[in-house]
């Protein structure tokens, strides 16, 4: 019986790692394509995908972070998923046809389709190609905070 349970848990925990990994690859690949449609620039270093719909926290942190960032042309701000583009300029105090690092993603194909889509998502980039990418959530909720100190600050 001890057997058993030990090689219950072990591959729970594979299960549990393997499916990690694929939603990662998921979200990875959606990302790219997405990238290929918009011909992002190999200028921009940081993509910052901000849904409209999800985790409240989550996203006001991630306008705060817009909105004192929005003059950082190495970062491209990506809003997908807004239900209102004039609610959101009116909370933020800004007009995003002002800004060219920023894009409103009507088609949405920069929704990542996992369950982190709720969350704000933070791309690097090093010559046009994705290093890595995380999203702001409860469960990593400095995300913006480690973004700012890597970025230059503009």
């Amino acid at each position: 019986m001890k057997y058993f349970n030990i090689f219950f848990i072990i591959v729970i925990l594979l299960i549990t790692g393997s499916c990690q990994k694929k939603a990662h690859k998921i979200e990875k690949n959606n990302i790219i394509k997405a990238m290929e449609q918009m011909d992002v620039g190999d200028n921009v270093s940081w993509i910052v995908i901000l849904p409209g719909l999800g985790c409240t926290g989550c996203i006001q942190e991630a306008e705060v972070f817009m909105k004192d960032h929005i003059n950082n042309e190495e970062i491209l701000f990506v809003l997908t998923k807004i239900s209102s583009l004039k609610i959101l300029q009116q909370k933020m105090g800004i007009q995003i046809k002002d800004y060219q690092n920023v894009i409103i993603d009507a088609g949405n194909e920069f929704d990542v389709r996992t369950e982190n889509n709720i969350y704000p998502c933070i791309v690097q980039l090093k010559t046009g190609k994705i290093v890595r990418h995380e999203f702001q959530s409860p469960q990593n909720s400095n995300a913006f905070g480690r973004l700012k100190g890597m970025t230059s600050g503009q």
